[in-house]
């Protein structure tokens, strides 16, 4: 048996396959449509700053409501979860997003604070400890030179 391709089905073959992914085309233009249009992820990291005095975490969150969203630490491990859920008419939507830190050791986690400003910035802040001197290394000190006791 010979299978061969008259003509005619040549030229529809191409058109064929065309038409096949110009269907995925509108999926892809309809999924986006339900998607934020700038682009930016959910829980977005703003800015970290990381001295010699403070740890602070700030996010972009403006897509939440606080009550929607949760600070925990657990040991280190800071987690920053966000979860909206909306009932609509026409449908269901979910937002949602996680992200963790493993937070060094020389951040205060006693004092870690959590705020959030009218326009969806969420601040997570912590005081650096003041350093600990070494135990149990020797440390060299020096001898300085005592005025002489003149007679």
């Amino acid at each position: 048996m010979s299978l061969c391709l008259a003509p005619s089905s040549a030229f529809l073959l191409p058109r064929l396959i065309d038409d096949v992914f110009s269907e995925f085309d509108g999926i892809d233009r309809a999924l986006r449509a339900h998607t934020r249009s700038d682009g930016a992820q959910m829980g977005q990291l703003d800015k970290v700053v990381d001295d010699d005095t403070k740890l602070a975490i700030s996010l972009d969150v403006n897509r939440f409501k606080p009550e929607d969203l949760n600070v925990n630490l657990e040991g280190r491990v800071l987690t920053v979860e966000g979860k909206q859920e909306v009932n609509e008419e026409h449908g269901y939507s979910l937002r949602s997003f996680v992200r963790q830190w493993t937070l060094p050791k020389d951040v205060d986690v006693e004092k870690l604070q959590s705020s959030i400003t009218e326009d969806g910035k969420l601040s997570i802040e912590a005081p650096k400890l003041a350093p600990q001197p070494a135990i149990g290394r020797g440390k060299s000190i020096p001898i300085q030179k005592a005025p002489s006791k003149e007679k």
